[in-house]
């Protein structure tokens, strides 16, 4: 997990730096479209899009091993995703 926040931020500073040698506005949606992403599949992992009753009958046929590698690729995303939306945002509201 340390590893996916590490490269998230790597990859943040790099469009980051790249923005601010250019100002391309290619730059903060390549950002914001990288954030948005690994934010939405972080949420199709976690359940957030479906029902509270799909989420118990999901919950019930899984095990516990099954759970954890869910939950695993959802913190992944989460932490890749989110230093690359938040530069998204900074960045417009920058520019």
């Amino acid at each position: 997990m340390k590893k996916s926040l590490f490269l998230g931020t790597l990859v943040a500073f790099t469009l980051f730096l790249c923005w601010y040698f250019t100002k391309s506005e290619l730059f903060i949606t390549v950002s914001g479209v990288l954030g948005l992403i690994s934010l939405i599949i972080a949420g199709l992992l976690s359940g957030v899009f479906i029902s509270g009753d799909k989420i118990r009958a999901n919950t019930a046929i899984e095990n516990s091993k099954e759970r954890k590698t869910r939950n695993k690729g959802m913190f992944v995303f989460t932490l890749f995703g989110a230093p690359n939306f938040l530069l998204g945002i900074l960045l417009t509201v920058l520019s």
